[in-house]
């Protein structure tokens, strides 16, 4: 398990869990084999369920008296739910971050796009989501808005799965990339409601991918 070393066991335990979450490996609604993940990443059952116990909380995580934990599925209703949320938060996090962005915080955010770009260009859709999320939370931080950011954070793990299973599509990704090159174009020009209109168009383009894989899924 390659973690930084200042993290706990648990902790290390959940990034583990979580990237194979994220990466597919551990797909949703699967059962999770306790004893084989516990011997694969060499650790005791009590910190792998403290792990577990968190991931519980966070959404990720089923667990189901007598039959054990489950990787969170997620309900049309449920997909739906959620990314009508995200869109409301996250256009709220744009309204108070533009007024507060100095040219440095959207040179970062331009170097963040950069990197996603040329992930995508590669392929490499890992990366590419990971600079997807740093993209997002950089803009929930400007807000200054503790409780916005808190919620925000406590649905970042969801998210990301969802978002995982729409960026199997590269026509998305590479559409996903171009909307946030226009938001950039936005936050220069320090124009709040475009940049608000803008995230919320990104937010839903995402949505629908996510909800036609869904709908793909059920018809197998």
């Amino acid at each position: 398990m390659n973690a930084p070393r200042h993290l706990t066991l648990r902790e290390r335990i959940y990034e583990e869990i979580v990237r194979l979450i994220v990466s597919g490996e551990l797909p949703s609604g699967v059962s999770i084999d306790e004893k084989a993940l516990t011997e694969k990443l060499q650790v005791s059952r009590t910190p792998f369920r403290e792990a577990i116990g968190t991931l519980a909380k966070e959404g990720l995580i089923e667990i189901k008296p007598y039959r054990g934990f489950f990787v969170r599925s997620f309900s049309r209703k449920e997909i739906e739910d959620l990314y009508e949320l995200r869109k409301t938060l996250e256009c709220f996090a744009v309204e108070l971050a533009v007024p507060r962005m100095s040219d440095r915080d959207i040179a970062g955010l331009e170097r963040v796009l950069d990197e996603a770009v040329a992930a995508l260009e590669r392929g490499d859709m890992q990366t590419y989501g990971v600079r997807d999320r740093e993209f997002h939370e950089t803009i929930a931080e400007r807000s200054d808005n503790a409780a916005l950011i808190e919620t925000l954070s406590r649905l970042a793990m969801q998210i990301q799965v969802c978002r995982t299973i729409a960026n199997e599509s590269r026509d998305l990704a590479q559409r996903a990339a171009t909307e946030r090159d226009e938001i950039l174009k936005a936050l220069r020009a320090r124009d709040v409601a475009a940049a608000s209109a803008l995230m919320r168009e990104h937010i839903s383009d995402v949505q629908q991918a996510v909800l036609v894989r869904f709908r793909d899924d059920e018809a197998r």
